[in-house]
C-alpha cells in the first residue's frame, strides 16, 4: 500500500501521486497536464493500433499509463532509473486496469533503448533538462517508420541566456533575440534532426510548440539515406539577426551586414529554417479533438492548434519591441494586421508571444505600416 499519496484524474486516467511530487525521486508536474493531453491527442490522431510504445523517462508513469489507457496501443514500456517510482507505476497500472499492456522497467533509459533495436513505434523522451542525451539511443530503438515526442526544459540555454551551454549541448551557439522562443525551438529541432540523420533517418516535425518553461516537439521519422540527406540539405540554413534594429533574415548563406541599418549581424546556424508544423496533421488533430470530450485542457489545445496551423512564416516579430526600438506608438494588432494585408503581406498571430505576429513583411515595410496605423 502506498503511503502519503493523493489521487487525481487526468483525461480518463486515475493517478496516485506522492504528496511530495516535485522532487528528484518522485517528479510529477501537474502544471504540464497540457503536454500530456496533447500527447494523447497526437497519438490518437496517428491511429496507434498495435503500437509498442516506450515512455523512456516515465517518473511515476503518468504519461505512459495514460497512453495505455486512452490511446488503444498494444503495449507500453514504462521505464525509470529510480526504484522509488516503480511502486507508483505498478499501483497506477492496477488502478486503471492496464497491467496487461504495461511492462515496467528499472534501467538507465539509454541502456533500455539501445537494447531494444527497432522495437518501438513511438518513443517519448521527457527529461528534466535536455533530451539530447537520449536521442542517439532513441534512433536505435525506433522502428524504420516511427514517431517520437520529446521535450526540453533547459530553455535558458536554448533561448540565448547561456549561449555556450547551448553550443555544448546542441551544437549551435544561441543568441538573445526578440524571437527567442522560436529560435530556441528551432535549435532543439536542429540538434535532434542531425542526430537522427546520423542513423539515416529523415526527420519531419508534425507539431512543435513552446509553453511555460518547456519546448515540446512531435516528429515522424523514416529510414533512408537519400531522404535523410535531402531533409538536412533542404531544411538547414542561417538566421541572420541585427540586435541594433531587430532586422532578421533566413538565408542559405550567412549575411554579415544588416540590410536595414548596415551594422554587423549576429549569425546563428546552421539551424532548422524549414517548417516546424505540418498543416495537414494539425488539421487532423483539430478533427480528432472535436471527438474527444474528456481532455480538461481542450480549450487551450484548440486555441494553440489554431495558431500553430497559421505559423508558416519563420521568425515572429515582437511588435512592442519593434516599436520601442524605433520610437513608434504601439498599434492595435487588428489594425496592424489589416494594414499589412492591404499591403500584400500575409500575417497571423503566434502562440510564441502575446505581443508577436508572423508576417513575410521585411522590417522596413513593417515599420512603415506601423507608422501608418495612426
Amino acid at each position: 500500500m502506498l503511503k502519503k499519496t493523493r489521487e487525481i484524474t487526468e483525461g480518463l486516467t486515475k493517478l496516485k501521486i506522492p504528496v511530495e511530487y516535485l522532487n528528484k525521486q518522485h517528479f510529477f508536474n501537474p502544471r504540464v497536464e497540457l503536454s500530456r493531453d496533447l500527447t494523447m491527442l497526437v497519438i490518437r490522431t496517428l491511429n496507434p493500433k498495435n503500437w509498442v510504445v516506450c515512455d523512456a523517462l516515465a517518473g511515476i508513469g503518468a504519461r505512459g499509463i495514460r497512453i495505455a489507457k486512452e490511446c488503444g496501443v498494444k503495449k507500453v514500456f514504462l521505464n525509470d532509473f529510480s526504484e522509488d517510482n516503480l511502486k507508483f507505476m505498478k499501483e497506477n497500472a492496477r488502478l486503471n486496469s492496464v497491467g496487461n499492456k504495461i511492462e515496467i522497467v528499472n534501467q538507465d533509459a539509454n541502456f533500455l533503448l539501445s537494447e531494444k533495436m527497432r522495437v518501438f513505434d513511438y518513443i517519448d523522451v521527457d527529461p528534466y533538462g535536455s533530451p539530447t542525451y537520449y536521442l542517439d539511443s532513441s534512433a536505435r530503438a525506433i522502428k524504420r517508420d516511427g514517431f517520437l515526442g520529446f521535450s526540453a526544459t533547459d530553455t535558458a540555454a536554448l533561448c540565448g541566456t547561456s549561449p555556450v551551454t547551448c553550443l555544448r549541448r546542441y551544437g549551435i551557439e544561441s543568441c538573445k533575440t526578440d524571437f527567442y522562443k522560436e529560435l530556441g525551438l528551432r535549435i532543439l529541432i536542429t540538434s535532434a534532426a542531425l542526430i537522427f540523420s546520423k542513423w539515416s533517418f529523415c526527420f519531419k516535425p508534425l507539431l512543435s510548440y513552446a509553453s511555460e518553461h518547456y519546448f515540446r516537439v512531435f516528429v515522424c521519422v523514416k529510414k533512408g539515406k537519400s531522404i535523410a540527406s535531402k531533409t538536412i540539405k533542404d531544411n538547414l540554413g542561417y538566421v541572420n539577426y541585427c540586435p541594433e534594429c531587430l532586422w532578421r533574415k533566413v538565408d542559405v548563406n550567412p549575411v554579415i551586414e544588416c540590410e536595414f541599418c548596415k551594422k554587423k549581424t549576429k549569425i546563428i546556424g546552421k539551424v532548422w529554417v524549414g517548417q516546424i508544423e505540418d498543416l495537414g496533421f494539425i488539421q487532423s488533430c483539430e478533427k480528432k479533438l472535436f471527438k474527444i470530450k474528456w481532455l480538461k485542457t481542450s480549450k487551450k489545445i484548440k486555441k494553440m492548434l489554431y495558431l500553430l496551423k497559421n505559423e508558416s512564416s519563420p521568425l515572429y516579430y515582437d511588435v512592442h519591441k519593434v516599436c520601442q526600438k524605433h520610437g513608434l506608438k504601439i498599434p492595435k494588432f487588428k489594425i496592424l494586421q489589416e494594414r499589412l494585408r492591404e499591403n500584400g503581406y500575409k500575417t497571423e498571430r503566434t502562440h510564441f508571444s502575446n505581443n508577436g505576429i508572423k508576417t513575410e513583411a521585411p522590417l522596413k515595410d513593417l515599420i512603415k505600416v506601423i507608422s501608418g496605423c495612426y
